[in-house]
């Protein structure tokens, strides 16, 4: 699958992974179904000849003609399809397959472009204010691509056709579907590369990457009965061609100057010895050999594309060859033998397989060859060009003489790779010189170089090079000694072993590995890095303010002009920076960072660590284990991204849980607890790969969701709520007042979106609208307005649906006392606390009027006291014992059990805890990880019992207090509040549930769901105002029509219809008045019960069963 981003980090693997800000599908088949689906009467019966086409009337205007033929050429360039040009004879429909006009200017269609069934016209006043029009890389002929692309079935790969300045206008951001609806990939696409964030746009001169599979997917290949799909043989271009600047190839010549400056083209070549020339470029360019990869010249971006077909045999599609411009570029080559010629500049190249030929006339050049590439060859055009930068390269030839080596007088063979001896030498610049296998003699003279031995002999005296130890096997004069390295200019590594050593980076962002003993760290200009990871420092600290270190083989290391430290991997390190940009990094144990002023990174790794950023905005990433994140001043970060699992992250309350904001279980006293990660002075967050939910404050907060399905809750303050990847949601449940918000608009309620698909409302009158993706708008409480806008979207009125009731404590009286008797000892007795919780005050319960409570008063009976109680996932639930009667008897123990007698919490802390008048009270705090029902047991501890002193016991007459409080989760859980909404689904399949209240439901377009999923009454019936017999269904959920029997379509019997709108028999359970369009549901049939009404529906629709799914 192609795909447009370049890399540059890795430059010879150019990955291409697609740029997707804005969330767009990258479901790379359906986008090419959709692009090649466009009904016509073109068949591959039909395409398996020549096509006429008639252009005829196009003669009183050459150059509109030229245009129409030349891009009919361009489209059996990349393609089988084949045409016969009439030009002297009128248009005949039983002759000729398609007739190309332009409108005189003053005739219906002259200032338009577009095709209907075997009719292309592009009208002679169609931007006619552009020049060039007709040229290649023109609008006109560019326009005779696109409208001909859909006579050969293609669509616009999304849902949009421009009408002109005065119809609707479209963008990328809201319009396109896929993320390669682009101009890079398709002619068919109305989006350039300014439309997607690029910045240049160009023209293209053939149909493209996508344009291409999808004609050769539907008239030249055949699906069989399993779905296996089978491409003809095709064969295109199979001559010695010559693309790009000097090409004769017509639609395939760049220029530096005029209309073919800026286009781009796909090849598709089958044959020959070929050549892409990239010679004459106004920039620096990205030329990559490779079938399926783009390229990009001109000053553009990935304007060039070699296709990747079907034959049997790949190499068919191999480009040979290779030509750079006078700039800085990059050449991939592919698994051929290729010739890659950089040019001027300082160029990157590399072959990749076979025996490639590389031609070097700049000493700035890099080579880089794979270790089993093939039998390679560099061609050197200048004797003063000194051999730099290359790797696994076997033959050297000096195109004008052979060069003689400073200090020796001798001669060299080719470095590296070879199996006879070789003299390798350096010269005063930066040299990378990897010798490979074979015994080789390394020389690095002056400069900052990398010298890379295998078996070889180093003669490195008083040069600055970087000698990494561990690859130079025989000879070195930096072993184990007390040594000094200098790295000179560059990004250098330098290792020094054993010994005092001082490793000196110079310029540059260098890399430091003192090993043992006391060395001594210059970092010089740059960034620059000390790594213990391959130490073993015990309790290391390293305090770049007083420039000193302590605690194992660290000791009585010193720094200089070091910015950055990586600790060791499962020691504690400590770590404490200066006012420069310091970068930390912790790998494992439990470190603590202090990054003082400046904008520091600050990664604990593993474990649970302690990070502070202090002054400056910093990135605070504590990674797995329970940490304490501070950011201190400034703007300030933590980052999830390596998160196993997905987050809860609250930066209101500052605490962070699930996947890496979980610690490990611990002990404490006698029970167990999950310690989670604790959050302050943090503003932005970024969140993992899963499903998060992250919460800011009240000051203006960046949260970014990152892939998964994430909700988003900005809280107060101007926050940028960036959703990434996935179907992700802004939450404003915590909003103190109504929202309007519009997924078309970048900025809601002082928030800016970026990639948000669904949006949740408050718990007031709220107004949401999505866009042309498929959204999930949803009410959460309040008389909202809800237009769904384009896609297939779920439109919820009150709260998200959850399938069942939800289990959570009940409102109560808060109060009950447990008789004498204490029959609670059981499971299967357990006292059933759910609904008596209130909000009243209580002096043993913390925030009492805000958080729901409720207290038992309780006398054991010699057995356990169980309690239960239904709660929903996130609840933190707070059990407390307290005021027992008799501590000197009773020392007591809670467990909070599972609904299968499970162990999920327990503790006996000593007491001390609020309202505790005994060192022998208990509590313990739980967040709920499943909603279900749960079970609270008090026992005791006694130090005698035999195990770990736990009893299923409260001795006889013994009193206590418990007290029990639940904080819910932040969003409502289960549909309550009563809100008489209006959903619009727009176009698009939707499903629309109104929730609870009096709501008016207009599916739109397309193949729409109405959900009746809350409890029945008068006063939630809701109106219908366009259900479509053909295309709608009814979605009833059996909790609440429990009557209907089994999920599935609704049987026939259970159906009735009639103006008496009343059941006929006892099966009969929705019942629907033809008279009025009231729909009821009917219990018993014709028995004692009422029927209730819960739709209204427009009177006299041809209704049947069918129209009904029970869920």
């Amino acid at each position: 699958m192609p795909s447009p981003n370049q890399t540059v980090e890795q430059w010879w693997v150019n990955d291409q992974t697609p740029d997707n800000p804005y969330g767009k599908s990258e479901d790379y088949d359906a986008f090419l179904d959709y692009l090649g689906a466009l009904p016509r009467s073109l068949t591959p019966a039909i395409a398996a000849n020549p096509l006429r086409i008639n252009v005829s009337e196009l003669n009183d205007h050459p150059d509109y003609k030229a245009a129409a033929v030349g891009a009919l050429t361009m489209w059996s360039s990349v393609t089988p399809l084949e045409f016969e040009i009439v030009e002297d004879t009128p248009w005949n429909p039983a002759t000729d397959w398609m007739r190309v006009v332009s409108p005189e200017i003053g005739e219906p269609s002259d200032g338009s472009a577009f095709s209907s069934n075997r009719y292309v016209s592009v009208g002679q006043r169609f931007h006619d204010t552009e020049p060039n029009l007709t040229d290649i890389g023109g609008y006109v002929f560019d326009s005779f691509i696109h409208e001909f692309g859909h006579e050969f079935g293609l669509n616009h790969p999304g849902l949009y056709n421009y009408s002109g300045p005065g119809g609707v206008q479209i963008n990328y951001l809201n319009n396109a579907t896929w993320t390669y609806d682009r101009q890079q990939y398709s002619v068919m696409s109305y989006f350039d590369g300014i439309d997607v964030g690029e910045d240049s746009r160009w023209s293209a001169s053939t149909p493209l990457m996508a344009d291409i599979e999808a004609v050769i997917r539907r008239f030249f290949s055949t699906v069989d009965e399993n779905g296996v799909r089978t491409y003809q043989v095709i064969n295109l271009n199979t001559g010695d061609n010559h693309y790009g600047f000097n090409s004769t190839q017509y639609g395939y010549e760049l220029t530096a100057t005029g209309m073919q400056h800026d286009i781009g083209f796909v090849i598709h070549d089958t044959g020959g010895e070929d050549t892409i020339d990239f010679s004459g470029s106004t920039h620096a360019t990205i030329l990559d050999l490779r079938a399926g990869q783009f390229s990009s010249v001109n000053g553009h971006s990935n304007n060039v594309s070699i296709f990747a077909g079907h034959n049997a045999d790949e190499t068919e599609y191999y480009i040979e060859n290779g030509i750079g411009s006078d700039y800085a570029d990059v050449l991939i080559g592919n698994d051929g033998n290729n010739v890659l010629d950089g040019r001027g500049g300082a160029d990157s190249m590399a072959g990749n397989g076979g025996d490639d030929t590389y031609i070097i006339d700049s000493r700035d050049d890099v080579v880089r060859e794979l270790a089993n590439g093939g039998n390679d060859t560099v061609i050197i055009m200048d004797r003063s060009i000194r051999i730099r930068n290359i790797a696994n390269v076997e033959n050297i030839i000096y195109a004008d003489a052979t060069p003689t080596e400073p200090g020796n007088g001798g001669s060299t063979n080719p470095p590296g790779g070879g199996t006879i001896g070789n003299l390798i030498f350096g010269d005063a610049g930066d040299n990378t010189i990897n010798a490979g296998a074979g015994s080789s003699t390394i020389f690095g003279l002056d400069g900052d170089d990398l010298l890379i031995g295998g078996r070889d002999t180093l003669a490195s005296r008083d040069i600055n090079n970087t000698i990494p130890i561990a690859e130079l096997e025989d000879q070195t004069e930096t072993d184990d000694a007390a040594d000094a390295l200098y790295g000179g200019r560059g990004n250098d590594t330098l290792v020094g072993g054993a010994g005092d050593d001082t490793l000196d980076g110079g310029e540059g962002d260098d890399v430091l590995r003192g090993q043992d003993g006391a060395d001594v760290f210059r970092g010089g200009a740059g960034s620059d890095t000390v790594d213990y990871s391959t130490e073993s420092p015990f309790q290391l600290l390293v305090n770049l303010e007083t420039n000193v270190a302590s605690g194992g083989t660290g000791s009585g290391d010193t720094f200089y002009s070091i910015e950055n430290l990586i600790g060791s991997d499962d020691r504690i390190d400590r770590f404490i920076g200066t006012a420069a940009a310091n970068h930390f990094i912790g790998r494992g144990g439990g470190d603590v960072f202090n990054g003082r002023a400046g904008n520091d990174i600050l990664d604990g790794g593993n474990d649970g660590d302690i990070l502070y950023g202090e002054a400056g905005n910093d990135t605070l990433i504590g990674g797995t284990g329970q940490d304490y994140l501070d950011g201190g001043d400034g703007i300030d970060t933590i980052v999830y991204s390596g998160s196993s699992a997905g987050v809860t992250v609250d930066l209101l309350n500052g605490t962070a849980n699930g996947g890496d904001g979980d610690g490990p279980v611990q002990i404490v006293g006698r029970g167990t607890v999950i310690r989670h990660d604790i959050i302050a002075n943090v503003e932005n967050v970024v969140g993992s790969l899963h499903d998060d939910y992250l919460i800011g404050n009240g000051q203006a907060n960046n949260l970014a969701g990152g892939s998964g399905d994430d909700r988003l809750t900005g809280g107060g303050g101007a926050d940028t709520l960036n959703g990434g990847a996935g179907s992700d949601t802004a939450d404003y449940a915590d909003a103190t007042r109504g929202v309007n918000l519009d997924l078309g608009r970048a900025k809601n309620a002082g928030d800016t979106y970026v990639s948000i698909e669904n949006l949740a409302g408050s718990g007031f009158d709220d107004r949401l609208k999505g866009n042309g993706a498929a959204n999930v708008l949803t009410g959460q409480g309040g008389d909202d307005r809800i237009d769904g806008g384009g896609g297939d979207d779920v439109l919820q009125g009150d709260f998200a649906y959850q399938g069942e009731p939800l289990p959570r404590p009940g409102m109560g009286t808060g109060y009950a006392t447990l008789g004498p008797d204490a029959t609670n000892n059981s499971i299967a007795t357990a006292f059933d606390i759910s609904n008596n919780f209130s909000l009243a005050e209580d002096p043993d319960i913390f925030d009492s009027t805000t958080v729901l409570h409720t207290t038992v008063n309780a006398t054991g009976n010699g057995q356990g006291g169980y309690y239960r109680i239904d709660l929903a996932a996130g609840t933190v639930i707070t059990i407390d014992i307290d005021h027992i009667a008799d501590p000197n008897i009773h020392d007591s123990w809670v467990r909070l059990l599972d609904s299968e007698g499970n162990i999920v919490a327990e503790n006996d802390d000593g007491g001390g805890d609020p309202g505790s008048s005994s060192g022998r009270d208990s509590s313990t705090v739980f967040v709920v990880e499943e909603s279900g029902t749960y079970y609270i047991l008090e026992g005791e501890w006694n130090p005698t019992a035999p195990g770990d002193g736990w009893s299923e016991a409260v001795p006889a007459g013994s009193t206590y207090e418990l007290n029990v409080s639940v904080d819910f989760p932040p969003a409502p859980a289960e549909p309550g509040e009563a809100g008489n909404d209006r959903l619009n689904g727009g176009a698009g399949n939707d499903l629309l549930d109104g929730g609870l209240g009096a709501d008016i439901l207009t599916g739109g377009a397309g193949e729409d769901s109405f959900r009746f999923s809350t409890e029945l009454g008068p006063d939630n019936v809701d109106r219908i105002t366009d259900f479509n017999v053909a295309d709608d269904t009814i979605l009833l959920d059996l909790d609440r029509f429990s009557e209907l029997g089994d999920t599935g379509v609704l049987t026939f019997g259970a159906f009735h219809s009639s103006q008496a709108g009343t059941a006929q028999d006892a099966n009969d359970r929705i019942i629907y008045d033809t008279n009025d369009g009231t729909l009821s549901y009917d219990a018993d049939g014709s028995g004692d019960g009422e029927a209730i009404q819960f739709a209204q529906l427009a009177a006299r629709l041809n209704l049947s069963a069918a129209d009904f799914v029970i869920i």
